[in-house]
């Protein structure tokens, strides 16, 4: 039935038709409630006489809801009035995909960048619906909406199922889509899969096959699989080679193997998850364009494995059914594989096969254990401790020796103790070497790579005793040393600090000759074995910091990637048969408040990596800084009720302090760091503080919430504490010149009168008006100043240990226990972040950080 302009249904007031589709009639209406356009989309009459078909289509509709997307069509509801179903969804202007491709110029694609926009947002829209559990199902051009801002909304999502027939009802077609007895809209055909084609069960699969189809269409300006009838293409679907020399020669080569990825025509083989697609996509905008055409046929099933393999790590791997792992690497001959090798709950520091290759021995921290050696198989998921004190295993040297590291087992990251060796065998572990962090045993197992700790420095010894590198940075160091399968050099990272993880790949011989060194510095290096005659690792392609890349540099120093990984992964060892292992960690930062009155703490963790900066007088709110990936390249502020309420998003930077009114909320912008912002918690303006020659990086509120005191750097001067109008540009200096004033370690009394600093001697109160200068008595170098209260100073002997804070009389340093912070799960946990602690002035309510890193253990075969 035709409705008329002016006619209503419910609510909803008809201006016009606006096409007819597969499914029905679609007009343009007017919400009169709520005085918006909305497309009304009726249903077919069969439908409608279908109590049960309609009853499914409802159900349907509602899950269609669900989706919140921006590159989604929303459906506001669903109307029936007078005999009359509808779909009410969003009126989405602008033209069609298919309207732009018939525009372009015959057997030419779209601009090489515009086909990258648009695929970007087809394949976010297809995550959002499959993540519902929602398959669209005829996924094509003419249901790909351009809007002027060319902005992506796909239409119809999931509209295909909900309207099967019944078996039986007959079968029929219509402008190239097929409507055969197992459903009434079925697809259409030039974008069909085979499956779909031969009347078989579809998945999310399907829509993938489509993505490729519309992806070759923008690229080429042509159909992948053209007919002049529809049987014809129907049978190109199920036969026909895809002419992937068609493609243009600037096509990078990743979205080459993307398109051959999602036009496989075994599902199984076909690329899994359509986030992967959305990593393809990264990296082709990231990379140069080919320069040659591929070559008819390059890029079958067989080709694209030999050219460049594309890795799905799939659910029988890592449970759930969920792909997690995306990666192109170079040519193998076979899909990589991945088998677990560890079930429990911890952090994994180091891993190792044994001698034989056959064995692993791992060193991890399950369960909030302390760190300690274990073996598994791989043929058995059950892991066995050795009967050997809590340690970090090093290295295992060919001859059965173990390398430990002894009494730096107490958390999470990897930090210096005694090098000892053990025999496999068994035995008690004798003492070699003291201040060691990292080890490696020469092939003949005749002697030892060392990274040992001397003053504020690391220095690279091979063999022990003998340095061979020295930091180029006064605050450097190294990690991860490995002896080259020759014996006659050791490749390391050389960082920029001894606790970094920014830093280059070098190789140097026992003469300490450089023979390498990377042309590039890498984020996150953690992580290195030699395979043959390259140096492989694992290191963070760019920012955001995960690291999701494996690297290879051969003996020219030219890098290459091995492969890519949705997540963090260390690289540990590399068998001679190519198996390698990794480690793939979950790492998440948190935050834990206790407010005012309550007895127990409560999780206030908001995104991946929470970082507490400050909590309200009152204990009622804390501000924080998402500091992860889903805060952003610029990093996010947040501000949240310590009741649980949610967050809500102030803006851009890393929160600092909270104004004590807490109307104010000084933020530190990542991307420029020499001046500071206030920023409003409500409404109202920003102010900028900044003075001409200061570095300004950090800052706290005085009581008086007019000024701050903050930590400010000039040229090359130690920093310094200053008073800083926070309506203005008045500064004054507290510390004085030479003292060197930390990040953290520094705390403003209650009253704002002096502020204590934990130096190289101790713990000194420097007067922020006028007065003297005086040391706390007994108080040590060791010791780290937390929080200022109304009862006294909170220190920390090891901030990032956690356990007892105690709090001193800053007049006489009488000490008594204040807390113990145990976080109440402590499995993974890698740091207690003290340098962030927070706490009311009257003592009563706290905030504290957290880093927790989950990880196991996996032996990977294929990667070449």
């Amino acid at each position: 039935m035709t409705l008329q302009p002016g006619s209503r249904i419910g609510q909803y007031e008809i201006l016009g038709l606006l096409g007819v589709g597969g499914m029905g009639e679609v007009y343009r209406a007017r919400d009169l409630r709520l005085g918006r356009d909305v497309a009304l989309k009726t249903l077919p009459a069969a439908v409608v006489a279908d109590p049960d078909r309609l009853a499914r289509f409802e159900r349907e509709a509602r899950l269609l809801a669900t989706i919140n997307h921006p590159n989604v069509a929303t459906i506001h509801g669903f109307e029936s009035d007078h005999g009359v179903s509808a779909l009410v969804m969003e009126v989405v202007e602008g033209e069609t995909l298919e309207d732009r491709l018939r525009r372009a110029p015959p057997n030419k694609g779209l601009a090489l960048r515009a086909v990258q926009h648009i695929a970007g947002q087809i394949a976010a829209a297809l995550d959002a619906a499959h993540e519902k559990g929602i398959v669209h199902r005829d996924l094509k051009p003419a249901n790909i909406k351009l809007t002027a801002d060319d902005s992506v909304k796909v239409l119809d999502f999931g509209l295909a199922k909900p309207l099967e027939r019944e078996p039986g009802a007959g079968a029929q077609t219509h402008r190239g889509t097929t409507m055969t007895e197992v459903g009434l809209v079925l697809g259409t055909a030039a974008y069909m899969s085979p499956e779909q084609a031969r009347g078989q069960p579809v998945d999310r699969r399907t829509d993938i096959w489509a993505f490729g189809c519309i992806l070759y269409e923008m690229l080429t300006g042509r159909s992948a699989f053209a007919g002049d009838t529809h049987s014809d293409t129907i049978a190109a679907v199920l036969r026909a080679d895809v002419d992937f020399a068609a493609l243009p020669s600037n096509v990078p080569s990743a979205l080459r193997k993307l398109v051959a990825r999602c036009l496989e025509r075994n599902p199984k083989a076909r690329l899994r998850d359509i986030a992967d697609a959305r990593l393809y996509l990264e990296d082709a905008a990231h990379a140069p364009s080919s320069q040659q055409p591929a070559a008819r046929g390059e890029l079958t099933r067989r080709g694209a494995l030999a050219g460049g393999a594309a890795l799905a790590l799939v659910g029988a791997v890592v449970g759930g059914g969920t792909t997690l792992w995306s990666a192109r690497g170079a040519a193998t001959a076979a899909e990589p594989s991945y088998q677990r090798l560890t079930f429990r709950r911890g952090m994994i520091r180091t891993a190792r096969f044994s001698p034989d290759f056959q064995t692993v021995l791992y060193g991890a921290l399950w369960d909030g254990d302390v760190c300690r050696v274990y073996t598994v198989r791989p043929d058995s998921p059950e892991s066995t401790a050795l009967p050997l004190p809590p340690a970090t295993p090093l290295a295992v040297s060919t001859s059965g020796e173990l390398a430990l590291g002894l009494g730096a087992h107490l958390r999470g990251v990897m930090t210096y103790g005694t090098l000892a060796r053990v025999p496999l065998a068994g035995g008690a572990p004798r003492e070699l070497e003291e201040n060691i962090k990292y080890a490696d045993w020469s092939p003949d197992g005749s002697s030892l790579a060392i990274v040992r700790r001397v003053g504020e420095h690391d220095r690279l010894e091979f063999p022990a005793g003998t340095v061979v590198a020295e930091p180029e940075l006064p605050v450097g160091g190294f990690s991860f040393p490995r002896v080259s399968p020759r014996g006659d050099a050791v490749a390391a990272f050389e960082l920029s600090g001894t606790d970094s993880l920014f830093g280059r790949l070098i190789v140097v011989d026992r003469s300490g000759a450089k023979r390498l060194v990377s042309a590039d510095q890498y984020f996150n290096v953690f992580g290195l074995a030699w395979k043959g005659d390259e140096v492989w690792f694992t290191a963070a392609e760019r920012l955001p910091l995960f690291r999701n890349t494996v690297f290879a540099m051969d003996a020219s120093g030219a890098v290459r990637v091995v492969a890519r990984t949705a997540g963090n992964v260390t690289l540990h060892d590399v068998a001679p048969d190519g198996r390698v292992l990794i480690a793939r960690t979950d790492d998440r930062g948190g935050v834990a408040v206790r407010a005012p009155g309550e007895e127990a703490e409560r999780d206030l963790s908001w995104l991946d990596e929470s970082v507490i900066a400050d909590i309200s007088a009152d204990g009622r709110r804390v501000l924080f800084t998402e500091t992860g990936v889903g805060g952003g390249p610029r990093l996010s502020t947040y501000l949240r009720g310590t009741d649980g309420a949610l967050a809500v998003r102030l803006g851009d930077g890393f929160a600092l302090a909270l104004s004590p009114d807490g109307r104010r909320a000084i933020v530190l912008d990542v991307t420029q760091s020499t001046y500071l912002d206030v920023i409003p918690t409500g409404a109202g303006p920003s102010v900028r503080l900044e003075r001409p020659g200061l570095r300004l990086v950090r800052a706290r509120w005085l009581a008086d919430g007019r000024n701050a005191l903050v930590l400010a750097e000039s040229g090359n001067a130690t920093p310094r504490l200053y008073v800083l109008d926070v309506d203005g540009t008045a500064v004054r200096p507290v510390t004085p010149e030479g003292l060197v004033v930390g990040r953290s370690g520094w705390a403003v009394s209650p009253d704002s009168t002096m502020v204590a600093v934990s130096t190289a001697e101790g713990v000194d109160l420097f007067p922020i008006a006028q007065g003297d200068v005086r040391r706390v008595p007994g108080s040590a170098a060791h010791w780290s100043v937390v929080a200022w209260i109304e009862g006294g100073l909170v220190i920390s002997e090891d901030p990032l240990a956690g356990g007892v804070l105690q709090r001193v009389d800053p007049a006489t340093g009488e000490r008594e226990t204040w807390a113990n912070i145990q976080p109440p799960d402590p499995a993974g946990i890698m740091t207690l972040n003290h340098y962030n602690f927070a706490v009311t002035p009257d003592g009563r309510g706290y905030a504290y950080g957290w880093h927790r890193a989950i990880s196991d253990l996996y032996l990977v075969h294929g990667w070449s």
